[in-house]
């Protein structure tokens, strides 16, 4: 599993980001979708209403979300209440979601850097744009200077969440052009995931070393390692480990040539980013 961490300033549009890699294949994972079902449990509400006041609910007893953003933006110590009380759960939700998944998963956290990178996650994506691009998509919302000023007041820094982020993306473009670099990202991504370890046996060195030659001019597999052992009769049997990608599999069993030979895949789950963008460049043809 690759799982990447997406993350940005208001306006920049992560969001979007998150949705073309989701239209890509990602499996997505919306932290404000997550809040969105917080807000509708007895628990917490009744938690902001003692807090805030029943003027937050509507008719119904639904959240009216400008009301709780006017009592949690607009002061230091009601906006870390309000995160103290959604983010423990916004994160373990996340986190139980993840740990069901394979392959490449998209977090999208707003708050990722302030509130800490989850363990699980692989790399970190930071989309930013200038102020002005910023303010003219968040007309649309009806949202002016002041009330983005509002709602970053309490986040990180611009340039301190670029040094944070595994990767940047600068998005003052188009929507095509965003579309075009999320694309390319894409293929990378998608690649990186299906990332494996195989292992394989033979009854001879010999044997093993050939499909090991094999899988190097081929570029079908990379960091090769070899293990010596014996059957319950005492005979001879070699261990071939390796890294490859899942779609690589059919070329890996046509290589074998004793179909006693056995091959195994499994998934690599956790692996430093930058780790696995290097065993993937080596199979790269």
């Amino acid at each position: 599993m690759l799982a990447l961490a997406v993350t940005g300033d208001v306006g920049a549009g992560k969001s979007t980001v998150a949705k073309l890699w989701e239209q890509a294949g990602a499996a997505l994972l919306d932290a404000d979708r997550i809040v969105h079902a917080l807000w509708r449990r007895g628990d917490i509400l009744r938690r902001a209403v003692d807090r805030w006041g029943p003027h937050i609910l509507d008719e119904r007893g639904a959240l009216i979300p400008g009301k709780a953003a006017e009592a949690a933006f607009g002061d230091e110590r009601e906006y870390r209440w309000l995160c103290d009380l959604l983010h423990p759960p916004v994160r373990i939700e996340m986190e139980r979601a993840a740990a069901s998944l394979d392959g490449w998963v998209v977090a999208e956290i707003p708050l990722l850097f302030e509130g800490g990178v989850p363990w699980w996650i692989d790399a970190t994506v930071y989309v930013t744009a200038s102020d002005s691009v910023r303010l003219r998509r968040n007309a649309a919302r009806g949202w002016d200077d002041g009330e983005i000023r509002r709602r970053e007041a309490h986040l990180l820094p611009r340039s301190q969440k670029k040094r944070l982020a595994t990767m940047v993306i600068e998005n003052d473009g188009s929507l095509e052009d965003l579309n075009r670099r999320a694309e390319v990202m894409a293929r990378d991504f998608a690649a990186m995931a299906g990332l494996c370890r195989a292992s394989v046996s033979f009854p001879t060195r010999e044997a093993a070393q050939a499909y090991a030659s094999f899988l190097q001019d081929a570029r079908l597999g990379t960091r090769m390692t070899f293990t010596d052992d014996r059957h319950a009769d005492g005979s001879e049997v070699v261990g071939l480990t390796f890294v490859t990608t899942e779609r690589a599999f059919a070329e890996l069993n046509a290589g074998l040539a004793s179909p006693e030979s056995a091959l195994s895949l499994s998934g690599i789950r956790r692996m430093a980013y930058g780790a696995r963008e290097a065993l993937w460049r080596e199979l790269q043809r």
